[in-house]
């Protein structure tokens, strides 16, 4: 028996008028603090609603304007953005000048519904009475506000040589003092599994942050794969280190340091291309990713956009757009915060080709991406005979027994909505 389908118009309607109760649902809950937890299947959960993130670390100035004059965090979070990473001042441990800055920062930040996971930086070094009461009186100060989801352990420890232990004790008091909002750990591209382990006594989530556009490629990585698929191999990384437990939540390059110019380096400044980017993002998300931040937004930036402290060119030339298709409201959303799929879908092509379906009602999503190599053609089978819509890319193939082909060359990402089988 045939289920009849909803034409794709009215699909976007009935997104549109959920995101709009959840736009509603997210206005009142901006008033309490937010309930976030890790849920059994390794998705995050805010107030018990299954959530994707897109965020900045660092984030915006609060004072931020667009370069018409206009409410710089009213462009970003109706652009898609949720999240950002804020501390103390770089270089600047915290104190009470900064805690207060802080707090201030958090409010501007909510009222525009984006949340914050503050980097704790050496707050998390636990290793007497005293450093213990000082973590306690920050996380006592902040723990009920609604701007905060996460708290961010120290960066990168492994590479940094700090000690696990010390932050082991750190997680216990903070999910001792406040159960409701759990601790992220970044690692850098560094470290194998045995050695990034013992780190995950000290976190709920687990995070890479991984920038390959360089010159020479690749050079932000030790491994041997120098391509932009480096990002996925990270990902997958971070999802075998957190053995379904952990939430992954991957950091992506708009700028770093390997690509900006310094006295004794001769870097050229280099930014992803739309292309790349759309490559690392969706590989990322094909690859187990659950969320995504973006790093490097206040660097390398033109004269007009320093003055802003923000870089505008590269938001409005890739990120906006490119987050046009994840952001809440997008029909891809609710997809990516669906739950993992066993959908029986076969595909030709891998290891080159890497693949991750979903459902939503009668539809099958296929997002499939190929990594470095010869272009291939790649044939996909399990799904109902009849229109399969490539999103984005304004065409429709035909699926015949069940089957569809698609070309793919190095880089392509291919989006597909396609009828599950018996539907």
């Amino acid at each position: 028996m045939r289920v009849a389908l909803c034409a794709p118009w009215m699909t976007f309607v009935i997104v549109a008028f959920f995101s709009a109760l959840l736009s509603a649902s997210c206005d009142a809950s901006q008033r309490v603090p937010a309930r976030v937890e890790v849920l059994s299947d390794g998705r995050l959960a805010v107030n018990g609603v299954p959530t994707f993130f897109l965020g900045f670390a660092p984030g915006p100035p609060m004072d931020l304007k667009t370069p018409e004059g206009g409410n710089g965090w009213q462009e970003l979070a109706e652009g898609g953005i949720s999240v950002v990473r804020q501390g103390a001042a770089p270089r600047t441990d915290w104190n009470d000048e900064e805690e207060s800055r802080f707090e201030q920062y958090l409010d501007n930040a909510i009222k525009h519904g984006v949340r914050v996971w503050p980097m704790l930086r050496e707050l998390v070094v636990v290793s007497d009475t005293q450093s213990r009461e000082r973590l306690t009186s920050f996380v006592n100060r902040f723990k009920d506000h609604p701007g905060i989801l996460l708290w961010k352990s120290a960066d990168e420890p492994q590479w940094g040589q700090i000690p696990a232990e010390p932050l082991t004790e750190a997680y216990r008091l903070m999910r001792r003092l406040d159960p409701n909002h759990p601790v992220w750990i970044c690692h850098a591209p560094r470290g194998t599994l045995d050695e990034l382990r013992p780190y995950n006594d000290a976190c709920d989530v687990l995070s890479t942050d991984i920038y390959p556009v360089s010159e020479p490629p690749g050079k932000h990585s030790l491994e041997a794969n120098r391509g932009l698929s480096m990002v996925g191999d990270y990902t997958k990384r971070m999802v075998e280190l957190s053995e379904g437990r952990k939430f992954v939540f991957m950091v992506l390059q708009v700028c770093w340091s390997g690509v900006m110019s310094r006295p004794e380096k001769t870097n050229r400044l280099m930014f992803p291309t739309f292309r790349q980017e759309r490559y690392m993002m969706y590989q990322a998300i094909i690859c187990g990713a659950r969320s995504l931040s973006f790093f490097g937004m206040p660097f390398g930036l033109s004269v007009r956009d320093a003055e802003l402290g923000w870089n505008w060119t590269y938001w409005r030339a890739v990120l906006k757009p490119l987050f046009a298709e994840i952001k809440p409201g997008s029909e891809l959303y609710p997809v990516l915060t669906a739950p993992d799929s066993s959908y029986p879908l076969r595909f030709t092509g891998a290891p080159q080709i890497e693949v991750m379906c979903r459902e939503s009602g009668v539809y099958l999503y296929i997002f499939a991406a190929a990594r470095e190599g010869k272009s291939k053609r790649v044939q996909f089978s399990g799904v109902e005979d009849g229109d399969v819509t490539v999103l984005f890319e304004n065409r429709t193939l035909q699926a015949s027994g069940g089957r569809f082909a698609d070309r793919f060359d190095e880089h392509d990402v291919h989006i597909y909505r396609a009828t599950r089988k018996g539907h």
